[in-house]
């Protein structure tokens, strides 16, 4: 039986059909919805032995609306893991009709991601950064652009970008190699050099993703001027257009060296990712020439030294993965972030990872990690997931 409710004396009248059916106290059929209550004595009756009432039809929605609440505060939260795959899946389905143009609401599918990123970045930055460390079961197509606009996501906060400005700058990093969709795939796998043709390809692909936009019906200004200058660089080496300095787009330099970043720690078939702590370098070494100064230190206290996700050595031997980036105080290492220990020194894998405090000096990070694991981890489960 549907939900009941007892029966107030004021929502019943002589004269008026039922909006409901009436129950007795033992919830069985009284009065069908529609019966017309006749008399004073067969309100009497009702209010007396007709306790309960079903439910209207507004009643009824609003009965499964609240049980829908209560049933998603139960509800395990989503991790990031979970969030990134539901964005990987979006953007391929959009980056495939959009590149053999069949009609499709790309702010309706660009605001999915987005908000999800957002949404995750803002309540575990840590688990967030770590699935981009982790969690590769999509294409570099797909996981690129992705990867790019959470590490945007993640270093507009540290910058007074409005929410619209950050929407307009991650929607720009998911789109931003339209122009080039297919080819990066080749790329990703190939050892030869590039050809002449992919050389060209690679150049205009700028280009191209902004005509694949505008004919989709896309006519945001500020997104279509990131995606064209992302490949720029603040010394004019850049393509397509060898702008230099302020004449950059704000939001392109964001692009540009969130891509960077992501590019460098995703492995190719030709190579190993390079590690995180060796990327930032890399980055910080080439701040003021290709990249912004002031957003490559921004960055890399966004990132960490050793990014969530990270697989690092401890001095007692196990090899440990970082869970949490080091809290930057008084007193306290800023290369010391919390790890938990999933592998002991003789290469067991502990059941329970530990976690640990990698400012003590017993659980101090000796180097980088590369482990590989016999069966998988569900990685998720270390951020409380």
């Amino acid at each position: 039986m549907s939900s009941i409710r007892k029966i107030n004396p004021g929502e019943v009248s002589v004269g008026e059909s039922l909006p409901w059916p009436v129950y007795d106290i033992e919830k069985a059929l009284l009065l069908k919805e529609g019966t017309v209550v006749r008399s004073e004595k067969q309100l009497q009756i009702i209010l007396e032995k007709g306790v309960y009432r079903g439910l209207s039809e507004e009643e009824v929605v609003e009965e499964k609306e609240q049980e829908e609440k209560e049933k998603s505060r139960h509800v395990k939260t989503a991790s990031p893991f979970h969030m990134k795959r539901l964005c990987a899946q979006e953007l391929q389905q959009l980056s495939q009709k959009l590149i053999t143009g069949k009609a499709v609401d790309v702010q309706e599918s660009v605001s999915f991601v987005t908000n999800r990123i957002k949404e995750d970045c803002y309540n575990n930055a840590n688990a967030t950064l770590a699935a981009i460390h982790l969690s590769g079961e999509f294409s570099y197509s797909v996981l690129h652009p992705l990867h790019t606009a959470i590490l945007c996501e993640l270093l507009m906060r540290r910058l007074s970008f409005s929410d619209e400005q950050q929407q307009t700058v991650m929607a720009a990093a998911l789109l931003m190699n339209l122009g080039m969709y297919e080819l990066q795939d080749e790329l990703f796998s190939q050892v030869e050099p590039l050809t002449e043709t992919q050389k060209l390809a690679v150049h205009e692909h700028p280009e191209r993703s902004v005509l694949l936009l505008k004919k989709a019906g896309v006519n945001d200004a500020n997104m279509l001027s990131i995606i064209l200058q992302h490949h720029e660089r603040i010394d004019g080496e850049g393509y397509p257009a060898k702008l230099t300095g302020d004449k950059i787009h704000q939001g392109a330099k964001v692009v540009a060296l969130a891509d960077m970043y992501a590019a460098m720690i995703t492995p190719r078939s030709y190579r190993e990712p390079i590690m995180a702590q060796t990327a930032l370098k890399q980055i910080f070494t080439d701040r003021g020439k290709s990249v912004d100064d002031h957003l490559t230190q921004l960055l890399i206290r966004e990132v960490g030294v050793y990014p969530p996700g990270s697989f690092v050595k401890l001095a007692n031997g196990d090899t440990a993965i970082v869970i949490k980036r080091a809290i930057v105080k008084k007193g306290r290492n800023a290369t010391a972030p919390v790890v938990a220990c999933i592998i002991s020194p003789r290469g067991g894998v502990y059941e329970k990872p530990s976690l640990r405090d990698s400012n003590l000096d017993m659980y101090k990070i000796t180097s980088m990690a590369t482990p590989e694991f016999e069966k998988p981890i569900d990685f998720s489960t270390l951020w409380g997931y």
